[in-house]
C-alpha cells in the first residue's frame, strides 16, 4: 500500500486533537525503503536515469514523502553514494577483528568490498555513466566524512600497522593507501570482471597476491 506523503510524516491525533509527528523510526524506515528501491532500479539498467516517480512507486511510498527526504535526484544520488560506502565502512567494523594482523585485515577489506559490489550488481557501464554525475552531486572529497576519505583512512591505518609489525616494508602511507583503494575500487572491479573475464574468486586471489608481494618486507 502506498503511504501518502502527509501520512508518512504524521499519523493520528495527539491529546486535544492536535496532530503529532510519527516516530523517527518511520522516517528512517522510509529512507531505507527509498534507497533500497533506488539501488534495485539502478541495478536493473545500464544508466543512472532515475525517475523520482518510479522510485516512489518502487519504494511503495507517496511522492510527497520521497521529495521530503530527497528534494532532487542529485540529493538522492548523493545519499546512494553514502549508503553504498557506508555499508562497506560498517562491514569493516563488524568483520575485521581489532586483534587481527595487518595482512588479514587487508584481505578482509578486499573481500568485503567485492561482496558489496556484487550485491549491488555493479557494472562498468553504469559506473562510467555515473562518473560525471558524481562530480557534480557528490560531496567534496576534502570533507572528512566523505566515504572515500574514510575508506582510504582505514586502509592507511592498516598499512601503518603492517609497517609497525614488520610485515610490510617502509611505505609512503598516503600514496600506498590511495593506490590500494584504486586497485580495489568499484570501477576497477567492474572493468576487470567484464572486460577481462575474471571470476570473483580469480580476481580476489590475484589482487591479494599482488598486494601481498608489493607490500611485504
Amino acid at each position: 500500500m502506498v503511504v501518502d506523503g502527509a501520512e508518512g510524516e504524521r499519523r493520528g491525533d495527539g491529546e486535544g486533537g492536535e496532530p503529532h509527528r510519527a516516530p523517527r523510526a518511520d522516517a528512517l524506515r522510509n529512507r531505507a525503503r527509498i534507497l533500497e528501491a533506488a539501488w534495485r532500479l539502478l541495478s536493473a539498467r545500464e544508466n543512472i536515469e532515475l525517475n523520482m516517480e518510479e522510485v516512489a512507486r518502487a519504494a511503495d511510498i507517496g511522492k510527497g514523502t520521497l521529495y521530503r527526504h530527497y528534494p532532487t535526484k542529485e540529493s538522492l544520488f548523493q545519499a546512494l553514494v553514502y549508503d553504498g560506502a557506508g555499508r562497506i565502512i560498517s562491514d569493516m567494523q563488524d568483520r575485521i577483528p581489532p586483534e587481527a594482523d595487518a595482512l588479514t585485515k587487508l584481505r578482509t577489506i578486499v573481500s568485503l568490498c567485492y561482496d558489496a559490489y556484487e550485491m549491488n550488481r555493479i557494472s562498468i557501464d553504469l559506473l562510467l555513466s555515473a562518473w560525471r554525475f558524481v562530480e557534480h552531486c557528490a560531496p567534496a572529497l576534502d570533507r572528512p566524512d566523505h566515504p572515500m576519505t574514510l575508506t582510504i583512512a582505514r586502509v592507511r591505518s592498516i598499512l601503518a600497522q603492517g609497517v609497525r609489525e614488520g610485515a610490510f616494508r617502509p611505505l609512503d602511507l598516503d600514496y600506498t593507501a590511495a593506490a590500494v583503494f584504486s586497485l580495489i575500487s568499484p570501477i576497477a572491479f567492474a572493468k576487470q570482471r567484464e572486460r577481462l573475464g575474471y571470476s570473483r574468486a580469480e580476481l580476489e586471489e590475484r589482487v591479494v597476491d599482488l598486494m601481498t608481494h608489493a607490500l611485504r618486507a
